[in-house]
């Protein structure tokens, strides 16, 4: 855990203490703009590989494993060309929203560059090669940063989707550079019958788990397209990043915890995985319910006060978003725990039902011409609930006790019960802002204290 999670808690930490300086370099347009290239990248990168990269995990058989390694990269590869010319014939369709020829390029060699990264970083899970993954994801975020703080000083907007190629480029090559130099490197057999037979032996994944993705991305992308749809390039900014912002914390326990647990539980069973589990989900909502405290008592003041007037609203939606956030940071590692035991169709039916309910309830909300935090608010209680089933639904799965799992909820409400009430009393004595800024404080030290104490717990 510490070696895959060291990378995505590294990065996170060098995007959040570069957020106010890129977020009053660059309009919440341009982040609209850049917004639905990426939700469009990661879309369909993410679904190149019709998800035979999850059978490479699971692999032993080392020349099966790379016959399928090289089958899935030969897929990754038809599938590139086939949306690149779909975005070269739809340019026109493209343009109306504001999307040009050389932003829709780069997100066109996105999305291949993703595409790679998901089988090659496959690879590297299937070996236990956490360490690795993780540099990778530091070096995405640092080139990711940095080209866009360069690309600043031009004042356009396409740098913030020039430096998203270049990390994701970064990180690809040092992916196939680790596979290539691996001890257990895939080795092609150029036997294309063997390949065919290693997709065709993994069926279900297509079957089962490409469905899930779909799913799963359209839960995740497709309202920042929704938005878009119905607002302006504004208001998808700073939806688009209150939902980025609010679930920072679950890309780092999605980076840490999934491959280790698809590993651990394919190897070992759950039976063995269930304190462990119990325990790290403890940890994670006390740490994150005095934030949550935080953000509901005080959003506008505290997004105001790190990021700049001109991101006034964006608080708000976070203070609608980071509940169902938290309780996605318990989740989104959880579809692993129903590969492992052969129930992708349990996984799918339960995303299908989170990303239908929620994008539906903020389409119909929108569409009826209310509010863009009417249409949150409605899409963050749907989320809430599919988040606790799917919660509910995998601890019976496993055939795991789900008793830890309602005290460790309990103690979190109580004591983000605690912190939003001590706020409340203070903003009655002090400045908003010296309210704020305690409660930033009270909220690190909780934090610190938690972690201390789950390290030694876990350890």
């Amino acid at each position: 855990m510490i070696a895959a999670g060291f990378g995505p808690l590294a990065s996170q930490a060098f995007a959040i203490a570069l957020l106010p300086v890129l977020f009053r370099l660059y309009a919440p347009a341009d982040f609209g703009v850049w917004a639905a290239i990426q939700a469009a990248a990661i879309t369909a990168g993410s679904l190149l590989s019709f998800r035979f990269d999850l059978g490479l995990v699971i692999e032993r058989d080392s020349a099966v494993a790379s016959d399928l390694f090289f089958a899935t990269v030969c897929v990754v590869c038809v599938m590139s060309l086939v949306l690149g010319s779909l975005t070269a014939i739809s340019m026109s369709s493209i343009q109306e929203f504001g999307i040009g020829p050389a932003s829709a390029a780069l997100g066109c060699g996105w999305l291949s560059l993703v595409g790679f990264g998901v089988v090659l970083q496959s690879w590297l899970m299937r070996e236990g090669a956490f360490a690795k993954i993780s540099t990778g994801v530091v070096l995405n975020a640092l080139a990711t940063n940095l080209v866009q703080l360069g690309g600043a000083l031009s004042g356009d907007g396409v740098w913030l989707v020039v430096g998203s190629v270049v990390g994701q480029a970064a990180a690809t090559l040092f992916y196939a550079r680790s596979v290539q130099q691996s001890a257990d490197a895939p080795i092609c057999s150029m036997n294309a019958n063997a390949m065919m037979a290693a997709l065709v032996s993994n069926r279900r994944f297509p079957q089962f788990s490409l469905p899930f993705t779909v799913l799963s991305l359209l839960r995740e992308r497709a309202p920042v397209l929704i938005a878009g749809a119905f607002g302006t390039a504004a208001q998808v900014g700073l939806y688009s990043q209150a939902w980025r912002l609010t679930h920072l914390p679950s890309a780092f326990t999605s980076s840490a915890l999934r491959p280790v647990f698809f590993h651990r539980a394919a190897t070992e069973g759950l039976a063995a995985q269930h304190e462990a589990v119990d325990r790290i989900i403890r940890w994670l909502l006390i740490v994150s319910s005095p934030w949550i405290a935080l953000l509901v008592f005080g959003g506008d003041e505290l997004f105001g006060f790190v990021l700049g007037p001109r991101w006034q609203g964006a608080g708000g939606l976070s203070a609608l978003l980071v509940l169902p956030a938290s309780f996605f940071m318990l989740t989104n590692w959880m579809d692993r725990l129903l590969d492992s035991i052969g129930r992708q169709d349990l996984n799918l039916r339960l995303e299908a039902v989170a990303a239908i309910s929620s994008v539906g309830c903020l389409w119909a909300v929108l569409a009826s011409g209310r509010s863009l935090s009417e249409a949150v608010a409605l899409q963050s209680a749907a989320l809430t609930v599919s988040y606790v089933l799917v919660l509910r639904i995998c601890y019976a799965a496993a055939g795991w006790s789900s008793s830890g799992l309602v005290r460790s909820i309990a103690v979190a409400c109580i004591l983000g019960a605690a912190v939003f009430a001590l706020l409340a009393v203070l903003a009655r004595l002090l400045e908003p802002v010296a309210v704020i800024v305690f409660g930033i404080l009270l909220a690190g030290v909780i934090t610190a204290f938690a972690l201390l104490r789950a390290r030694r717990e876990l350890g």
